[in-house]
């Protein structure tokens, strides 16, 4: 595994981004504003709700119930949200439902392409709804797979299909450090109209380490969308004095298109709940805000790996 991950840099550092070609690209939108503010380098972290989005096999490691919602400010005008709830069942098993949704309400309507003045305006909106399930299957390796419903709609026009996510998460015996490897979005291609739209399919590699003396976690992922050039995600969490949690990280393909990519953020717990923040900025599509709430519904000195489990 580290191995491939010196690799994937090394093809990084000398790829070059070029636009995504598939449909369906709502499905490349992070989620979760912890998450994103580590630069969604978070696959072989993934141990809060937001885990369905980036390795359902890090569920296992919550261990109360949880409910959380975010929301996200997007470029363009866009409005992003998504509500998330995780519950422990079984024995070292745990499954989740989440909706995410993405869209806009005031898309000016042209009826020839010569018209001066808008007749009008019209909706168009992506929607995901997920259902995840995440299992021990031997001391310190854990697995999970994540089934999604997907609709689309353009003004009167309408698609759906289903995409499948699966995740493996290894805690290795080195105290601290883990590793991840994650294939999201694979399913057969959505049809619109007479045409079919590919899902952006994507392989992740993914390697963490949580300092033992020190309250600093660090983590990386190594990403190949179907559709694109590799790209890398990294990201810090530092807490000082076990509450305020300062977030850094870095996207390698927002930096290529947006003139962007470094993010920022910060959380902080608030009894049973704990608010999470995160600020994109790019010079091309204006500043994003992330903003996400979550709240344990059980008894909170159950935690495990987290002190607060809401994104």
């Amino acid at each position: 595994m580290a191995l491939a991950c010196v690799l994937l840099s090394v093809m990084a550092a000398h790829a070059e981004i070029s636009p995504g070609k598939n449909g369906v690209a709502f499905l490349k939108v992070g989620v979760g504003a912890r998450a994103i503010g580590m630069g969604e380098g978070f696959s072989a972290i993934a141990d809060d709700t937001s885990a369905i989005y980036y390795n359902p096999a890090g569920l296992v490691h919550i261990s109360t119930p949880c409910i959380s919602t975010s929301y996200n400010q997007w470029i363009g005008g866009l409005m992003n949200g998504a509500i998330t709830y995780v519950n422990p069942c079984f024995k070292q098993s745990a499954i989740g439902i989440s909706a995410v949704y993405l869209g806009t309400n005031g898309i000016p309507r042209y009826d020839t392409k010569d018209s001066a003045t808008s007749s009008g305006v019209y909706k168009a909106y992506d929607m995901s709804l997920n259902c995840t399930y995440a299992f021990h299957f031997t001391r310190g390796i854990s697995f999970g797979i994540n089934v999604k419903g997907i609709s689309e709609k353009i003004d009167n026009e309408e698609m759906g299909g289903f995409a499948v996510d699966f995740g493996q998460l290894y805690h290795t015996p080195i105290d601290g450090l883990s590793l991840s490897s994650v294939v999201q979005n694979v399913g057969p291609a959505m049809m619109f109209k007479d045409a079919a739209s590919k899902l952006p399919t994507c392989y992740k590699l993914g390697i963490a380490y949580r300092f033992p003396d020190y309250p600093l976690l660090i983590g990386c992922d190594w990403t190949k969308p179907s559709d694109n050039k590799l790209k890398i995600n990294a990201g810090f969490e530092c807490k000082m004095m076990n509450t305020l949690a300062i977030r850094g990280g870095f996207d390698s393909q927002l930096f290529e298109d947006l003139n962007g990519g470094l993010n920022l953020g910060f959380g902080f717990p608030l009894g049973p709940y704990e608010v999470d923040y995160a600020f994109v900025p790019t010079k091309r599509m204006g500043d994003t805000h992330r903003l996400s709430i979550g709240m344990r519904l059980g008894d909170q000195n159950k935690t495990k790996s987290r002190d607060l489990c809401g994104e």
